[in-house]
């Protein structure tokens, strides 16, 4: 079942701004004395789109550590304001959370920044009332024009640095759920190369292995192999099997190891040797044994996402190239590749009723 994080509710309680610099330059910290003051009404509604606004809630990650989750420093400060839920360890917790920011950010590259740890009360994740830890960093500043209006009814313009509400550069919401697992965790900006030390080293979170996870993997999966498995003159027989695996994704509501084999390559018994022995090597590289034992659900948006990177394209040395949106077209043989003796070249005949 797909995780729902409904914000509507949402109550900021607590929040700490402290600031850091780049430790490979040895920029250092400002730490603040105390927490920060909540905002009235409307600042604090403002505030609380500029931390939430950047999250999708369509992949959920979960804190993990090589030895043992105990380890992950993240993780226990969680952990610690959860259990206390009272102002003091708030505060102790973000200035270790800074301190261990601190501790990463020692690649040249790495950006300063101001830090902020809030603390959230009345989400509804599955219909079930939640606290959350919301961790931010903002990095990027832009520059405002500013007009002012003197005495003698003249105006005047300044610049003022700021940051941008509508754009969080580093962000992540803790939500208070399956503490023995790692918490749940949402995030924004981990795809970029140069969030790798916000991920890896400072978050130290892996993706939940739910079924947006194995959609997502059983997906790309089907992309490598239609990409490394066929031959060129196989170009055909490729696309076909993209299609064909897209298809089985958009129209089954779950998915069936052996069900997909068994209908994507019907009776051709070498490629669907191919692709298990395929499949048991990309198990071992990302983790899908478990699904083996049982169907999943089908997380649609990840098959929406996948369609757009599917290449369903048979590219020709002739500068041109055929693009094939169904595997019906192929089955029906709509599209039919065949040599010519005179010319000395391949062809493709295609059939249709009407142009469009």
């Amino acid at each position: 079942m797909d995780t729902q994080v409904v914000l509507s509710e949402i109550q900021m309680r607590r929040l700490a701004l402290h600031r850091l610099g780049n430790k490979s330059r040895d920029e250092g910290m400002k730490v603040a004395s105390k927490l920060l003051p909540l905002p009235q009404a409307e600042q604090k509604e403002q505030l609380q789109d500029f931390f939430l606004g950047s999250f999708k809630f369509e992949e959920f990650y979960q804190f993990n550590h090589a030895s043992e989750l105990e380890m992950n420093e993240i993780f226990s400060y969680c952990k610690a304001i959860f259990e206390q839920a009272d102002a003091e360890t708030f505060y102790e917790q973000s200035v270790l959370m800074l301190q261990q920011l601190y501790n990463c950010s020692n690649h040249p590259k790495i950006k300063g920044g101001e830090f902020y740890l809030v603390y959230f009360e009345d989400i509804l994740v599955n219909d079930e009332l939640v606290e959350a830890i919301g961790i931010f960093k903002t990095e990027n500043k832009e520059q405002f024009l500013k007009l002012r209006l003197d005495e003698e009814e003249d105006w005047t313009f300044y610049f003022e640095e700021g940051v941008d509400l509508k754009k969080m550069d580093k962000g992540c919401l803790v939500f208070n759920i399956e503490a023995e697992s790692g918490f749940r965790v949402a995030s924004v900006d981990l795809k970029s190369s140069e969030a790798k030390y916000w991920r890896d080293e400072f978050l130290q979170i892996t993706q939940l292995q739910d079924e947006l996870f194995y959609t997502q993997t059983y997906l790309k999966m089907c992309k490598d192999f239609g990409k490394q498995q066929f031959e060129a003159e196989e170009k055909q027989e490729q696309v076909a099997f993209l299609n064909k695996s897209l298809e089985y994704f958009e129209t089954q509501d779950s998915f069936d190891a052996e069900e997909f084999v068994e209908q994507i390559f019907e009776d051709n018994e070498e490629k669907k040797e191919q692709f298990n022995s395929y499949k048991q090597q990309y198990q071992e590289k990302v983790g899908l044994e478990d699904v083996e034992e049982e169907p999943f659900f089908i997380a649609t948006p990840a098959v929406k996402k996948a369609a757009r990177s599917f290449k369903r394209v048979i590219q020709l040395d002739s500068q041109m190239e055929i693009k094939v949106q169904s595997a019906q077209a192929q089955e029906e043989g709509l599209l039919q590749k065949g040599f010519d003796e005179e010319k000395g070249m391949y062809y493709y005949k295609l059939y249709f009723n009407e142009e469009k």
